[in-house]
């Protein structure tokens, strides 16, 4: 059964590559950043499968030990800990999901944010769109896991937050490090050295406009921000330095000119809109600031929305093994609830819903949803395949190939390096009475595991 190619990849991915020179790199930026760096490492999830592959990676791949590894599924336990003083001096690294027993956590990175400055923070999360992860790292993430993930790029994504890999990373690090102890011509020094590499580097013009602002040159600094602003568009924090200049000088024209940059770049921050609200009101456009208020109120209740849709998606999932048609009902209040606002975030649901209808052997209800599914995304090869999967358990064998065509005609490799998806393929074929068609899929699915024997006695009986 084939839901997406991104599965496939993770699967794929759980191969270690110990003879990467690049592998070892980043699990040496691991194991010192435990073993030299007094560091730690903090997961806030009640996703056993999440929890157990990382205490495998870190305490099992690169023998730290257990510890320096803390896992926990409660916020009150997260900050009692981190509180305490046995990890006062430690530089922590925290993973926690987006969404932690129904309710987002956003609130949350905001005040670790305040609260600690040794901190690191990766969010776990699933498929989300854009705007979520802009917001989510305007917030104060360093970085974003996509779950499953693999051994390899789970130890990857902890090196790369630890610390950027290559010599201008280390060299902003530094800079940084001479920032937080108030050595500002030193961070200064460093900051042109980063420049010097690369020349335009946003972040190495922030932190010397972080510096220069510390020293009360408020127009040098006001130069760096803008130029680290026209060197990288989607980067949000030299607009928020330059909005928060004008704020302290009592300028709101251009706070606001500033604000509204940062809502195009970030549109979700319900604090942003009602900040530039605000400044409306003072300017005596309530319309405008109507406007914005309304707005930030939606903002909020999509996000609420978005909450509610996870938790149906979680109960929907629990359930489908045991009682597919309760999973079905789940499904389909996701779906209800967005009405005529479905799009191709939405390709899962309806996958994950043929799954729960054909379980009760309803394929033809299926194939209905799959073509609602395929109105939104008509070049969809998974799509497509699994409208095939429920023909072919509805004895329907030809419309069940004529499907896959269309699917291979729009990937004609989809299938290639899967043996499972050739077989099955294969089969359709075989059942469509098309044999030649039906060996060169076998043959393929044998290509790719050749211990395969429900292919290898399939294809000997068309020989």
């Amino acid at each position: 059964m084939r839901q997406n190619r991104k599965k496939k990849q993770n699967r794929a991915g759980d191969m270690r590559l110990k003879g990467n020179p690049k592998a070892k790199m980043y699990e040496k930026t691991v194991v010192d950043f435990a073993a030299k760096e007094n560091g730690c490492f903090f997961v806030l999830s009640t996703d056993n499968t999440f929890v157990r592959t990382l205490r495998t990676t870190l305490n099992k791949e690169l023998v730290i030990g257990s510890d320096l590894i803390r896992s926990m599924g409660e916020e009150e336990k997260l900050l009692q800990e981190l509180k305490s003083p046995l990890y006062k001096d430690k530089k922590i690294l925290l993973m926690v999901e987006r969404v932690l027993d129904g309710r987002t956590t956003l609130s949350l990175i905001q005040k670790l944010r305040i609260l600690f400055d040794n901190l690191q923070i990766i969010v776990l999360t699933t498929e989300v769109e854009k705007n979520t992860l802009v917001l989510l790292h305007e917030i104060g993430a360093s970085n974003f896991i996509t779950k499953p993930v693999s051994i390899d790029t789970l130890i990857e994504k902890i090196a790369f937050t630890i610390r950027p890999q290559g010599k201008i990373g280390q060299c902003i690090d530094q800079a940084k490090d001479y920032l937080a102890r108030k050595k500002f011509d030193e961070a200064i020094a460093m900051a042109d050295r980063v420049l010097e590499l690369k020349p335009g580097s946003a972040a190495g013009l922030m932190v010397k406009g972080d510096s220069l602002r510390a020293q009360g040159k408020f127009d040098e600094a006001v130069t760096c921000y803008q130029d680290a602003s026209a060197n990288a568009a989607m980067y949000l924090e030299p607009l928020k330095r330059l909005a928060s200049i004008h704020k302290d000088e009592g300028r709101m024209e251009e706070q606001l000119e500033y604000l509204e940059k940062l809502d195009k770049l970030s549109p979700l921050n319900v604090e942003r809109k009602i900040d530039m609200g605000e400044i409306h009101i003072n300017f005596g456009n309530k319309d405008r600031a109507q406007a914005l208020f309304d707005e930030a109120v939606k903002n909020a209740t999509r996000e609420a929305m978005g909450l509610i849709e996870d938790v149906r998606s979680a109960i929907a999932e629990r359930v489908l093994e045991k009682d597919p048609s309760m999973a079905e009902a789940f499904f389909r209040s996701i779906l209800d609830a967005k009405a005529d606002n479905l799009h191709k975030s939405d390709l899962g649901v309806f996958n994950r819903l043929g799954i729960a209808l054909r379980r009760q052997g309803r394929w033809d209800d299926a194939v209905k949803e799959y073509d609602r599914a395929l109105e939104i995304s008509p070049e969809d090869e998974n799509l497509l395949f699994n409208k095939a999967v429920a023909f072919a358990e509805g004895s329907r064998y030809v419309d069940a190939v004529r499907a896959v065509e269309k699917a291979l005609a729009i990937n004609p490799d989809f299938h290639s390096d899967s043996c499972v998806l050739s077989f099955n393929i294969g089969i359709m074929y075989y059942n469509a009475k098309r044999p030649k068609d039906a060996k060169r899929f076998l043959e393929t699915a044998l290509v790719v595991d050749p211990s395969h024997e429900g292919a290898r006695k399939l294809l000997e009986s068309l020989r």
